[in-house]
């Protein structure tokens, strides 16, 4: 149970009772603060989600509802804060023609169709000439599932744009806006590549098949000043600017840069993100307006911890990450020839899912006010690594409850009282109890 203390926009203190755990808004006296016009309905039963850890594996089956395919870990860029370049080491190397076998595979259990299929690098479209077996034979076999992908953007031919198009494959490009130089070259830099990416742009932003999406880093934390550059770069108001979210530290690089922030660089991450619910802009990030959504209707609902699975979902049986030789994965930003590994997915009831932690299993998780927002940031980090990206998802995660709090009630968020527990850093930074 914590204590929001808030202030109204006529200055006075307002303070109210919230519970992550049962999803319990209510004034100091008991009341709900969040009115369900007498609509609550027949009481819903919740399912626990399955708390994975070394000691309790996870499982996986066949026919997933989710496929990731990992292409490859190569990548043209080395982004400051890469997630998977402490991966790459432990890659399994593949040829073009493992596509073809990695398809022969598939028949023998993969029998019903997914309903997503995401193709991963590194950079995917390093490996076009293996999407472009990949993609075609799996439209013929799974034509409802939905294609997707996330690329730089640096690679874009006419070729492969055409591709992208005929197969209709839902778009992200990873892209930092005014911060892209902790990522490298900037594409929009290059007139051809700035011409396909408008041109990309402009062909798949119907239906919502197309995005830019990027990474809240210490000196580029605005979402709503990233949202406005790639307006002014597309020349298109209703262009789709997401996040990926807050920067994590998977490796000692971004511990040593990028990933730790000052307590300044906090609050301004945490004033911009409030302050755009303020504007609206938060409503045109499909990150931020579904994190909001996602809080209120747990409040509405009152949605159990103990039915949330992990943020990135693949703590779940049925969201599948495999290589090329149908190895399955922690998740598509590992590598199968190291930890990561866990077996085949032609031997799919053998799978052990023991390389992560439910956020169950971790105190600091079990004492956050922003918990229903985290989710538990990187099933898989543990140590210095798990602690730094869990202050930075605990921050970025302050700001969206304060901006929902204003955009909802009119309500600032000025401090939270209660068990705050936070995972301390032994380096470089001191850790505060509480916002």
């Amino acid at each position: 149970m914590f204590i929001l203390h808030c202030s109204d926009a006529d200055g006075k203190s307002v303070s109210l009772r919230y519970a992550p755990h049962e999803s319990s808004l209510t004034n100091l006296d008991g009341t709900p603060v969040l009115a369900t016009n007498g609509q609550a309905g027949a009481p819903r039963v919740w399912e626990d989600a399955v708390r994975v850890s070394p000691q309790q594996p996870g499982r996986k089956i066949e026919n997933p509802a989710v496929l990731k395919i990992q292409l490859g870990l190569a990548c043209n860029y080395t982004c400051s804060y890469c997630n998977q370049s402490s991966q790459v080491d432990s890659m399994a190397m593949t040829r073009t023609a493992d596509a073809l076998s990695f398809l022969q595979d598939l028949d023998q259990w993969l029998k019903e169709p997914p309903s997503r299929i995401e193709f991963w690098g590194g950079e995917p479209l390093l490996y076009f000439r293996k999407l472009a077996i990949l993609v075609p034979e799996l439209d013929k076999r799974f034509p409802e599932a939905e294609f997707c992908m996330v690329t730089n953007g640096s690679l874009l031919t006419q070729e492969i744009l055409d591709f992208i198009v005929r197969y209709d494959i839902c778009i992200t490009v990873s892209h930092d806006g005014p911060g892209q130089y902790l990522r490298g070259e900037d594409p929009f830099d290059d007139p051809q590549r700035e011409a396909l990416l408008k041109a990309l742009w402009n062909n798949r932003k119907h239906g919502e098949r197309m995005q830019f999406s990027s990474v809240l880093t210490p000196n580029n934390s605005d979402p709503a000043a990233l949202r406005r550059w790639f307006v002014e770069k597309l020349g298109d108001e209703s262009v789709v600017t997401s996040l990926e979210g807050v920067v994590a530290t998977h490796d000692e690089k971004a511990l040593a840069g990028p990933g730790v922030w000052s307590a300044a660089q906090y609050q301004s991450l945490k004033d911009a993100v409030a302050s755009s619910f303020e504007t609206g802009e938060a409503l045109r990030i499909p990150a931020l307006r579904e994190k909001a959504k996602g809080l209120m209707q747990s409040i509405l609902m009152g949605t159990p911890s103990s039915s949330m699975g992990q943020k990135c979902g693949m703590d779940r049986s049925d969201h599948v990450a495999v290589d090329l030789h149908s190895n399955v994965l922690t998740c598509h930003n590992t590598g199968a020839n190291a930890q990561h590994g866990l077996g085949s997915a032609l031997q799919m009831d053998e799978i052990r899912l023991d390389t992560s932690t439910h956020w169950a299993h971790r105190e600091c998780c079990s004492h956050c006010p922003v918990l229903q927002l985290c989710g538990g940031s990187c099933m898989y980090l543990e140590g210095e690594q798990f602690a730094q990206s869990c202050e930075n998802e605990y921050q970025f995660g302050l700001g969206v409850l304060d901006g929902t709090l204003r955009r909802a009630l009119g309500l600032k968020l000025e401090s939270v009282e209660g068990d705050v527990r936070r995972p301390t850093r032994r380096k470089v930074i001191s850790i505060l109890a509480q916002a």
